[in-house]
């Protein structure tokens, strides 16, 4: 039983100690990071932003691909099957670890045990755009509008920042709305500066180069307080108290990633999150920056489960 014991603790050990040594000469080769959605979004440009920083920070590539489908999920799982060396990264995000246990009944992963939670960039809100020859300029205008033309307002999403916002005030409304899905932002955002969708829930950070262009404007955020940044834009809680919708940007790395290098990744991010460059393109995009360890975002994991289960639960959506 002694040398039973022996030999099991010095396996122990000696995995203790291989594992620390692939740290210390991580990283030594390409990194690939996986973003599941189309280009534009906020988390293909924060993945870029943060991408560009790791390379003048190790200086070894890193490349970004995206991986789009499924509402995040081929993305997402192609990351679950990648070898776990900390050499295949993904953003991950309140649509592919929150609310996809709920809007799926068969999900390829487990948005908890199949992944390694590296670490969170930050969270964001979402903001209604309509196109500047909308005929309602305000939420209390579009209730009265979609109202009086039943079956003639729609609203275009790609992930769930963009549907849950959308399926929430429909609810909490009783508007006679309807959804239109797309499969990335860059395909949405043309219908709706032309009209053919009549409004949309954008997170802040791709919004604002649209809110800027001048050919969208911004109606009501998404968060219960309105922001600094937009201070005439009233959030959607003025009109029905209670509405709130809150999204975040994560990174993930495949389950058996070993310890040491996802704390090597996780100090990576924190660094970047207290650097000025990067800290200031990105909360000028509107993404409120969090530094948190790996037990503590996956702690903060598991409360973003059950606030985005609540979500789904007041809009009504049933699990496809």
């Amino acid at each position: 039983m002694f040398r039973r014991i022996t030999v099991a603790g010095a396996v122990i050990a000696f995995a203790l100690i291989a594992n620390a040594a692939l740290a210390q000469v991580y990283p030594n080769k390409v990194i690939k990071i996986i973003v599941p959605f189309g280009p534009g979004g906020s988390g293909d440009i924060t993945t870029r932003v943060f991408a560009k920083f790791l390379e003048d920070r190790w200086k070894q590539p890193v490349v970004v691909e995206n991986r789009v489908g499924a509402n995040g999920i081929i993305g997402t799982e192609a990351l679950k099957n990648s070898a776990p060396d900390g050499y295949t990264l993904a953003m991950s995000t309140n649509s592919t670890h929150a609310a996809a246990p709920y809007l799926f009944k068969k999900l390829p992963y487990d948005p908890i045990k199949d992944f390694e939670h590296v670490g969170l960039f930050g969270v964001f809100g979402s903001v209604a755009l309509v196109p500047v020859n909308s005929p309602f300029k305000s939420i209390p205008e579009l209730a009265s509008y979609a109202k009086a033309n039943p079956g003639k307002v729609f609203f275009g999403y790609f992930n769930t920042s963009s549907q849950i916002p959308g399926e929430l005030l429909k609810a909490m409304a009783d508007l006679p709305i309807e959804s239109v899905p797309y499969k990335t932002i860059t395909n949405a955002v043309p219908d709706l500066i032309s009209g053919q969708i009549q409004f949309m829930f954008m997170d802040y950070v791709a919004a604002s180069s649209h809110i800027a262009s001048g050919k969208l404007i911004p109606i009501a955020i998404t968060e219960a307080k309105r922001l600094e940044r937009w201070p005439n834009v009233p959030a959607v809680a003025e009109f029905y108290p209670g509405y709130e919708v809150q999204a975040f940007l994560s990174l993930a790395a495949p389950a058996g990633t070993p310890k040491p290098i996802v704390a090597k990744i996780n100090q990576a991010m924190r660094e970047a999150q207290a650097n000025p460059a990067f800290k200031g393109q990105l909360e000028t995009l509107g993404l409120r920056l969090q530094a948190m360890s790996p037990d503590d975002y996956r702690a903060f994991l598991l409360n973003e489960l059950e606030r985005w289960g609540r979500y789904i639960k007041a809009a009504k959506i049933e699990a496809q």
